[in-house]
């Protein structure tokens, strides 16, 4: 059957401000101006500002932003947990860094202490970072729209559509206080009049990509509160067997993410009742074919992790009603398991 309640509904969140955004195209192609241009710079102003960080350089992707971080910051080696999304390893590996896939605590974090190289911590979920993972300098923060990074840091984010701040398409960018690094990763983004060196990349964040995106950081803390009350209703409301991932009520909700026993028969039997579901990542790292893998690696706790995880419709506009049809089918899918 076709899903009554979807993972992530972008309809009901463009509806409320589909006149800003139809406004903000127009004037981009009343401009005749598509790329880096006056919408581009002021995103990088209003969402550096946004950030708590000095500087901006919008990209085409978070994948590229991760790699122009890489080679702006000299980095050579990282430790990267095994659980996360390969494009987190596919920047970093493109900016020349040697990827080393580190196994993960009970609370789905790299177990710090595993590996020898730097560390690149992934946000996932819009989970908060711990203070050891606080003191690092790159992040992944594409699941973190809200968190403000520390001083030191350099936060690579994505605007990808179904992002809490979401693109009409792709896009990316890159937060530091370093004004050096900025004008570095601006470089190797790529100019049409200038090479910088052969590292350089062609990685460019339109103009009406920006555009849209200004409407719509406008809107972007009422729609992290939205996410928040979600997750607090799914960590009030969940049947026992079914422990949220977010704890903290700080946490960003980007995604609703559970632990469960099961998680294959749960999520078809949420499927049947017309609830779609996704599991945010099924393929740990190492267990992948590309230059950072390794199938003979025993990472217990990252196959563990990625074969109980199951992510739940969570997005703004989401109805109470539909939040208890979740809890409701959970509930009935675990007693079934269970028997």
């Amino acid at each position: 059957m076709p899903d009554l309640l979807p993972l992530n509904d972008l309809t009901r969140i463009h509806a409320p401000i589909r006149g800003e955004i139809d406004r903000a195209v127009a004037r981009v192609l009343d401009s005749g101006w598509f790329l880096r241009g006056r919408e581009v710079a002021a995103f990088e102003e209003e969402w550096a500002d946004f950030c708590g960080q000095a500087y901006c350089v919008a990209c085409n992707s978070g994948t590229d932003a991760l790699t122009l971080a890489a080679i702006g910051l000299q980095l050579r080696a990282a430790d990267v947990q095994a659980n996360t999304l390969a494009l987190t390893a596919v920047g970093l590996h493109r900016g020349g860094v040697a990827v080393n896939v580190v196994d993960v605590d009970g609370d789905g974090r790299l177990r710090e202490g595993e590996g020898e190289a730097e560390t690149v911590p992934v946000l996932l979920f819009g989970r908060q970072p711990t203070p050891a993972e606080a003191r690092h300098r790159l992040f992944d923060a594409a699941h973190a729209h809200g968190w403000r990074p520390p001083k030191h840091a350099t936060a690579c984010w994505s605007f990808y559509p179904t992002k809490t701040l979401g693109a009409a398409g792709d896009g990316g960018a890159a937060t530091t206080n370093d004004i050096g690094l900025r004008d570095a990763m601006r470089e190797l983004s790529g100019r049409d009049d200038r090479l910088r060196d052969a590292r350089q990349i062609t990685s460019r964040m339109d103009e009406i990509q920006a555009a849209i995106l200004r409407v719509k950081l406008k809107h972007l803390p009422a729609w992290i509160a939205e996410r928040q009350a979600i997750g607090a209703w799914y960590r009030a409301h969940l049947p026992p067997g079914v422990d949220m991932v977010a704890t903290d009520p700080r946490d960003l909700h980007h995604l609703a993410v559970v632990r469960l026993a099961d998680r294959d028969a749960v999520a078809a039997a949420l499927k049947a009742r017309g609830i779609e579901t996704k599991v945010h990542f099924p393929i740990p790292l190492h267990r992948q074919n590309a230059p950072w893998g390794d199938a003979s690696r025993q990472l217990p706790a990252a196959m563990a992790w990625c074969g109980s995880i199951l992510t739940l419709p969570c997005f703004p506009g989401m109805r109470e009603a539909e939040l208890a049809l979740v809890a409701a089918a959970l509930e009935q899918a675990m007693a079934a398991t269970a028997g």
